[in-house]
């Protein structure tokens, strides 16, 4: 029985994935940097130590993405930092469509005051500018030392709206099949209904809007990192960049260029990872899409 339910989500998931170009290609980008993420700083060393008189080394084979401002080499602050842009992407990304998930099949099924409370909450969220209104948040807590999860959670605070008003769109057109009036009659309770009936229908869907997260989550989270309005990590993306544009000076003479320029690279590499595997992922699970190829 675990065969054949492998077997099929196999066959219904993991196979057309592959096999579109855009996901698979995606796929290979994300998991380059999770690999990054996850093992690079177990196999590569990382030394904080100024060493100026290697400052603006350019790409060698002892250091492969040079040196910055400091002397210290930028491959290593790539890497050790990959971890915290990740891990911070990831999270920001789970709460988003969690607090998205919820509050939507919510919207959907309940009627009359409950759910008119509901829409003009998520109407709220969606026409509040979410970058002005995050760089206010984050501003805030500017003096609070907030570790991962918390820059996360408000980082997800603008982000979950979009997801729970579409959401909310497809459960309307679910809560009146006749399994869900067979729970409402056999008095299931709110709870089973909303998530053993309703959201695991919506599963693909949910997985989809979670990769479409990634993007903004990322340029959100390295934004807040690079305009210094979250807990300081040196070796964070945003940090780098921030550093080699204002700090270091490093557009204005030839030597720094690599500086920012590795940076703004794998910056954009996993940004791009991002956005081709939610195209894929949208091409395969969206009929739509699907007939336009």
């Amino acid at each position: 029985m675990r065969k054949k339910r492998f077997s099929n989500f196999f066959y219904d998931y993991v196979q057309p994935l592959i096999s579109n170009k855009k996901s698979l290609a995606g796929s290979i980008i994300l998991l380059f940097f999770i690999l990054m993420a996850t093992i690079g700083p177990m196999i590569v060393p990382l030394n904080m130590n100024s060493d100026f008189a290697n400052r603006y080394q350019r790409p060698s084979l002892q250091h492969p993405f040079g040196t910055d401002y400091f002397g210290v080499d930028i491959f290593q602050q790539i890497v050790h930092g990959s971890r915290s842009v990740i891990s911070l992407t990831l999270l920001a990304s789970l709460f988003a469509v969690i607090i998205g998930t919820v509050v939507g099949v919510a919207r959907g099924y309940l009627e009359g005051i409950s759910g008119k409370l509901l829409d003009a909450i998520i109407t709220v969220f969606l026409v509040i500018p979410s970058f002005p209104a995050l760089l206010i948040l984050a501003a805030i807590f500017a003096d609070t030392k907030l570790n991962t999860v918390e820059v996360a959670l408000i980082v997800a605070i603008w982000l979950w709206a979009p997801l729970a008003k579409q959401v909310a769109a497809q459960v309307l057109t679910v809560k009146s099949r006749e399994f869900v009036e067979a729970s409402r009659m056999l008095n299931m309770g709110l709870g089973y209904i909303l998530f053993s009936d309703i959201a695991k229908l919506l599963i693909p869907y949910i997985f989809v809007n979670f990769v479409t997260q990634l993007k903004s989550a990322m340029e959100f989270s390295i934004g807040l990192m690079f305009l210094g309005l979250a807990k300081f990590d040196p070796t964070h993306w945003g940090v780098m960049l921030n550093y080699a544009l204002y700090q270091a000076g490093a557009l204005y003479t030839p030597k720094g260029f690599h500086y920012p320029f590795f940076v703004i690279l794998n910056i954009v590499l996993l940004i791009y990872g991002g956005i081709l595997l939610a195209q894929g992922i949208e091409e395969v699970f969206n009929p739509k899409l699907r007939g336009h190829e």
